[in-house]
């Protein structure tokens, strides 16, 4: 039996929000100790969570990498490579003590400079490197083991933006070498981490393996002997996989609810839920708001009135599913249903298309536009896009799929603006200054995937994040929020789908205490 260790095993949304504290459980006192587990791997362009978001780069470099601390089921900070910290009475001075004896995988010491590379990199590269860590005006590095961080005003999220998955501490003398950090070549070949796993094999078009570091700074961790990411998401083959033993965990598994449904019956596999409120994912029809048709807000009110989101969570997501109404996930702290709702009206949604000037031609025909369908995210973008083109069909919009072969094409055609519609999703993460304001800030509009590829922006939404950003009171940040939550529903920026349906699936023959 293995059992996993949340805290240095991070294959879903509680190992990455919700991670032990550092007292060992009661089966690794008892000396459990060994195994190598064997997970799924999506499609991953690099190692380095510090230039790119998302699960495919995120469950493998959380175990590459550590961070200043981990973050427990209460949302707390827990020490980590930071062994303790102070913070000042104004907010503006956070001083991190880091542990002395902790090296990279290469041997070289862990020191207050990479930590300053490390956040340098973030804010530059990540897409929501500038929300997160906007307001740090510099960090200082007096000594080898102390940070100081400096900071333009309270910063309430800081700590939430410090674990492995959003800040991995990188090694300033292997990365910082004049060469691009996006596309640096030892993002993927010769990696040096700073985690308790390091890099044995990398093949993205088969498998990562990762092994046990034995010179770790935590004494007694890692509890695994490695970690296999097999190569391949497709929900049969992970199910089949699964049923079989050839693999131990999925977690994000993409399994389908019908997937799901014949597993819960299986002998020796059990399914979870847990923890992925903490990861809120919000899946939306994006709409390029810089191109008409787009630009136009009864355009995009007409969609929405046009779609049925109860629908697609009851019927094609067999019931597992909430409805979306807004940028926060249902789970959030900070959220509230109370926004405007366009409820299902075929024939409100013809009326504010000819208010727009979109008048049927003699086939019925009102408007033509291109569904970007995204190459990964079948089990949720499958069933929607198959859904609107004969639903949106009802109001005289044709709408041409244009499927991406791969992940590469899809984010560029986004991230620069090439589209007119696409499915997609993000995370809200524990704290909407961490993955939500990234989507709707003014100044976040790049040509970088998952930031403000839509080209949304108004000074009142914008003012609401900014100030909900440094507020310290709990309640007068859940105002400001839902203030944001209802300006967005107004300007409809996004069209919101059914939450997503997240599942961890294991083997309880194998895995005990599961991430």
């Amino acid at each position: 039996m293995i059992y996993l260790n949340r805290r240095l095993f991070m294959t879903t949304a509680v190992a990455a929000f919700a991670a032990s504290t550092v007292t060992l459980p009661k089966a690794f006192a008892q000396g459990s100790y060994g195994g190598v587990v064997k997970t799924q791997s999506a499609d991953y362009r690099t190692l380095n969570p510090a230039v790119q978001s998302g699960t495919a780069t995120g469950i493998p470099g959380s175990q590459i990498f550590a961070g200043l601390v981990l973050i427990d089921a209460n949302f707390e900070a827990q020490p980590y490579l930071a062994k303790s910290w102070a913070v000042s009475d104004d907010g503006l001075t956070v001083t991190f003590n880091l542990v002395e004896d902790a090296v990279f995988h290469d041997g070289e010491p862990i020191t207050s400079e990479d930590v300053a590379f490390s956040l340098a990199t973030v804010h530059a590269n990540h897409p929501f490197g500038r929300a997160m860590f906007g307001n740090v005006e510099e960090v200082q590095t007096p000594d080898p083991h102390t940070a100081v961080f400096k900071m333009k005003a309270p910063t309430p999220s800081l700590f939430l933006s410090l674990e492995p998955l959003l800040m991995p501490i990188l090694p300033k003398h292997i990365l910082d070498d004049g060469q691009e950090l996006k596309t640096h070549p030892r993002n993927m070949t010769d990696v040096v981490g700073s985690g308790p796993f390091k890099v044995k094999e990398n093949s993205p078009e088969q498998r990562l393996v990762l092994e046990k570091f034995d010179d770790f700074f935590i004494e007694g961790k890692p509890y695994l002997d490695g970690i296999v990411f097999e190569r391949g998401t497709e929900p049969l083959v992970v199910s089949l996989k699964l049923e079989k033993g050839e693999l131990d965990i999925a977690g994000f598994s993409g399994l389908t609810p019908r997937d799901i449904a014949r597993l819960e019956k299986v002998d020796g596999i059990k399914v979870t839920t847990k923890g992925y409120g903490a990861i809120g994912y919000v899946i939306y029809f994006e709409m390029n708001l810089r191109k008409p048709p787009f630009d136009n807000l009864k355009v995009r009110q007409a969609f929405a009135h046009a779609v049925d989101p109860q629908f697609i969570a009851d019927v094609l997501f067999d019931g597992r599913s909430s409805v979306g109404t807004g940028p926060l996930h249902s789970a959030s702290a900070f959220y509230t249903d109370d926004v405007k709702r366009y409820d299902p009206d075929l024939d409100k949604a013809a009326a504010l298309l000819d208010e727009a000037g979109h008048t049927p031609d003699e086939n019925g025909v009102r408007l033509k536009i291109t569904l970007d369908v995204p190459s990964w995210g079948a089990t949720n973008f499958g069933p929607i896009s198959q859904y609107l083109p004969p639903q949106l069909k009802k109001i005289g919009v044709i709408a041409e799929l244009r499927k991406a072969p791969d992940f590469a094409t899809w984010s560029s055609r986004v991230a620069n603006g090439e589209y007119e519609a696409t499915l997609n999703g993000a995370f809200n993460y524990p704290d909407p200054t961490i993955g939500v304001q990234r989507l709707y800030a003014c100044d976040n509009i790049r040509n970088v995937i998952w930031s403000n590829t839509e080209g949304y922006c108004n000074e009142k939404s914008d003012e609401l994040l900014k100030s909900a950003a440094v507020e310290l009171n709990t309640a007068k940040r859940k105002e400001l929020y839902g203030e944001f939550q209802k300006q967005v529903a107004e300007d409809l920026p996004f069209i919101f789908m059914p939450e997503d349906y997240s599942t961890t699936v294991y083997r309880a023959d194998r895995i005990e205490n599961p991430p």
